[in-house]
């Protein structure tokens, strides 16, 4: 799986584990991703008080936010969870 984010290519998705609505797994990401760093930083922080303020609106869209599965189809999630360590968790919309 891949994930992106609007037409930029994000990372590779492996290791996927399912538990209820949420899918874990690790990312493998690509160089696209570092200008997110800050952005997930801030959602994963449960100590954080996440101002939407300080992000772009575009980033805050799920809309905005795919998969690309493994048979090439298009899947949209909910802004997905990447912490410092390469795990991601998210849901499909």
């Amino acid at each position: 799986m891949k994930l992106y984010y609007l037409n930029e290519f994000l990372g590779d998705i492996v290791n996927i584990n399912v538990e209820g609505m949420w899918i874990n797994a690790k990312i493998i990401p690509s160089k696209n991703i570092d200008k997110f760093n800050d952005f997930f930083s801030a959602i994963v922080d449960e100590e954080n008080d996440f101002e939407e303020t300080n992000y772009s609106e575009e980033w805050l869209d799920d809309s905005n936010w795919y998969i690309i599965d493994n048979e090439n189809r298009k899947k949209g999630i909910y802004i997905p969870a990447v912490y410092p360590d390469g795990e991601i968790s998210w849901r499909w919309r």
